[in-house]
């Protein structure tokens, strides 16, 4: 998905290319062979339920304890109809931590829990094909690939919002559309006129469509090329900045779509002030693929605010990863830094951010999605499981 700063974290970005980053090293969150963790699951109705809940990475950074809360949600059953049946099948809900000072999509079937959220972008689409396995929820048509594709939309990125919503194309009318100055590209001007498009090859699907940035039609448009077969789906997030098809490749006859490191362009820079008495440089960049970026650095008169700042930020995080020194490309301690995972202040979204502070000062990089944030410190996506 595009950059959409406005309902996340303080905004952020791409300075820490010119930082020297050294974090310390640990083991990895969960193997592919196993990719879940038992989950005990409290319900309102005082019922404990055990699950094998997916994916394993989610559970030990969110729930480590073990145990979680559900509160079921019925909000697809006021979406447009048709429903996609796999929502027949399953249980839906919001599932908090103990504290509730949290809460993440939970999809039940039998005795299997599925973890959707955006900060786990790349891994969502590993989710819904388990999801979709489990469930025998495989498309037998264009119409029942559509649906699965917008309903993995509205887990992953839209929060359980109608996709009614949030999707883009002309046969929504007048509302369904973006005044054409606000589409990024001309391509993308021409393919919303025939979004969505759907290609059929045997058993496989490749669906490529529009949404609207927020489900509140926003003027901003995300371009999504999902793949869909019987027990799969990929996804390339969206390329809002770029126009075109990602490059693709033919291997054994199906079209395979090459995986690109997203690249990031600046939107804003600003300057502020902070109630603790910081002076705030602003800044945020937008994404080729997925969530935008966002920069705040906080300079302060004295060593003892910055501190003060530091420690308020680990305070509040739900999560803590890594903690360790900040060194200077000579390798010399100049303060300390974290990557933490913060929730929004109504508790619905979570963003990961890379704090660093040093005598006077506290920079904090954020973003929604974990993957985005190792890309734009030039690391791999998978590096924060490390």
């Amino acid at each position: 998905m595009s950059a959409n700063l406005n309902h996340r974290a303080p905004l952020a970005t791409l300075v820490l290319l010119l930082l020297p980053v050294v974090l310390s090293s640990s083991p990895n969150l969960a193997s592919e062979e196993q990719d879940f963790l038992a989950l005990a699951v409290h319900e309102a109705s005082g019922k404990l339920t055990r699950y094998r809940a997916y994916p394993a990475s989610a559970v030990k950074l969110l729930f480590p304890d073990g145990e979680a809360i559900l509160e079921p949600d019925a909000t697809p059953e006021r979406w447009e109809h048709p429903l996609p049946v796999i929502l027949s099948k399953v249980l839906l809900g919001s599932l908090y931590d103990t504290q509730r000072r949290f809460s993440v999509l939970g999809v039940a079937f039998g005795d299997q829990l599925f973890i959707f959220d955006e900060l786990f972008s790349r891994d969502n689409s590993v989710v819904m094909s388990r999801l979709m396995r489990a469930t025998s929820s495989s498309p037998r048509n264009v119409q029942e690939a559509f649906g699965l594709a917008k309903l993995y939309l509205a887990f992953s990125y839209f929060r359980l919002q109608d996709p009614a919503r949030f999707i883009a194309n002309k046969s929504a009318g007048p509302d369904g559309l973006p005044a054409a100055e606000d589409i990024e590209s001309f391509e993308d001007r021409i393919g919303l006129l025939h979004s969505p498009q759907i290609v059929q090859q045997g058993a496989n699907y490749h669906l490529d469509f529009f949404t609207h940035a927020s489900p509140d039609r926003s003027a901003k448009i995300d371009h999504w090329q999902i793949d869909l077969n019987a027990g799969n789906l990929s996804e390339r997030l969206s390329a809002h900045h770029l126009g075109s098809r990602a490059p693709e490749s033919k291997l054994g006859g199906e079209v395979k779509r090459a995986k690109q490191t997203p690249s990031f362009t600046v939107g804003t820079v600003a300057n502020g002030s902070g109630d603790d008495g910081a002076t705030l440089d602003l800044q945020s960049w937008e994404s080729s693929d997925g969530p935008g970026i966002g920069r705040i650095h906080f300079y302060y008169p004295s060593h003892q605010q910055a501190e003060n700042r530091m420690n308020n930020f680990l305070k509040q995080a739900v999560a803590i990863l890594k903690v360790s020194p900040w060194l200077d490309s000579a390798g010399k301690v100049v303060g300390r830094q974290a990557l933490v995972i913060l929730a929004s202040t109504d508790k619905k979204f979570l963003y990961a951010s890379h704090l660093f502070e040093d005598d006077d000062s506290v920079l904090e990089i954020s973003c929604a999605s974990l993957a985005n944030l190792m890309a734009v410190e030039g690391r791999p996506p998978e590096d924060w499981k490390r």
